[in-house]
């Protein structure tokens, strides 16, 4: 353990607190050191072969993937060392799958993790309506539908072929419209390519059972035992609202679930500065605020931006503005001392070589520049052979508001 982590380790408190106890109130620093610590963003784990990436991801619950780099470049934030080739070979390997789970968008989880987080997510997903009304297929039409894709994804195939496939069974049912249930209600993941980032913008689906082939789904109600545990274990403490927000899952399923946790001495209960009650693991560390936060540079949409309904603990509500597009994309961002402060973006120079670009919301006291610097030597070295102009579309995006 290297001194600083010592250090760390010397100043962590932990222990049980009595719900029927008076709640500690928790600083909008205690809270944000929380998070960077149990997401890997105070100090750099060791990658493998020390801690597989399956685990690495299993303990920041997962990473957003519908940009295929951003996996990617939020493990390069959280690992020392990290080697892009890893993620490809867990991938390849199913160790680790992509698919849609929380808030109905893409993640990079652990297999074993895809097998007990979906069927706590599967009611969201399922409920989901189009906007355009169109009723969804009778319920038996609907499951022999899921017979018929589920047999022809035995292999990966392209949403193309899938859709098409399913139209010759959609009984008058325009296959787009099925294709669109279907990905709702059906167990599907996405194959890996031999591409850069392991995935192309044309995704290959395959049946999780065929590609999964060890374990089985977990139960409705230990899926959302294991839910609320790999929530608050990478993201706590928080409140239920947090928990919903981060799941897409509604308060008013989730609490039955907290509440047997709590019962079972699981739990222990604080209050935020606006006197809200947060939820924890009991014994989960809560290191010292004062501990030193380095600058990071973050991936489009990372899940600490995301995880929250209060995200103040981690960025201002007008900072938020600037780096959640106005349709929802949340950009590249930087911290500075735990806290969101600017946008970063790679550049291509002459020559081939990349660079990243610092755009910083406020002025940087020159030590913080020459560390988000000295980072972004590094993680344009890490992009420059893989997308040398990562997330550049973005850049230009007039969803963006500008500082």
């Amino acid at each position: 353990m290297s001194p600083r982590a010592r250090s760390m380790s010397t100043r962590v408190r932990s222990g049980s607190l009595s719900s029927r106890a008076p709640h500690q109130i928790l600083t909008l620093d205690q809270l944000n050191r929380a998070t960077l610590v149990r997401q890997l963003l105070l100090e750099r784990a060791p990658g493998p072969p020390t801690v597989p990436i399956a685990r690495a991801l299993e303990q920041i619950g997962g990473l957003q993937a519908q940009e295929p780099a951003s996996p990617y470049i939020g493990l390069w934030s959280r690992l020392a060392e990290f080697d892009a080739r890893e993620l490809d070979r867990a991938f390849a390997s199913r160790d680790v799958v992509k698919a849609t789970l929380m808030r109905s968008t893409l993640h990079a989880v652990s297999a074993a993790d895809y097998r007990r987080l979906l069927p706590a997510i599967l009611p969201m997903l399922r409920a989901i309506r189009r906007q355009d009304r169109i009723q969804p297929p009778e319920p038996a039409h609907l499951r022999r539908l899921m017979q018929v894709a589920a047999a022809f994804t035995n292999e990966p195939r392209t949403l193309t072929d899938l859709r098409d496939h399913l139209g010759e069974h959609g009984e008058h049912v325009p296959p787009e419209e099925i294709l669109w249930w279907l990905r709702r209600h059906a167990t599907f993941v996405h194959a890996p390519s031999e591409v850069p980032w392991s995935f192309g913008r044309r995704p290959r689906v395959v049946d999780a059972d065929a590609w999964l082939v060890d374990g089985a789904f977990a139960d409705v109600d230990a899926a959302l035992e294991h839910l609320v545990r790999r929530y608050l274990g990478a993201f706590g403490p928080a409140s239920v609202a947090d928990v919903a927000s981060w799941s897409g899952i509604a308060v008013g399923r989730l609490r039955p679930t907290i509440e047997r946790l709590d019962q079972a001495g699981e739990l222990r209960r604080f209050l935020d500065p606006r006197g809200r009650e947060l939820i924890d693991l009991d014994g989960a560390a809560l290191p010292d605020p004062a501990i030193d936060a380095p600058p990071r540079l973050l991936p489009m949409w990372d899940s600490v931006l995301l995880a929250f309904a209060d995200r103040t603990r981690i960025i201002s509500d007008a900072d938020r503005a600037l780096v959640i597009a106005k349709n929802g994309d949340t950009l590249p961002s930087f911290t500075v001392d735990g806290r969101v402060a600017g946008l970063w973006w790679a550049e291509a120079e002459p020559g081939g070589r990349t660079r990243v670009v610092l755009e910083p919301f406020r002025r940087l006291g020159r030590s913080d520049r020459q560390a988000l610097e000295s980072e972004g030597d590094r993680l344009a070295a890490f992009v420059e052979p893989l997308e040398p102009r990562v997330y550049g579309r973005y850049r230009r995006s007039r969803a963006r508001r500008t500082v």
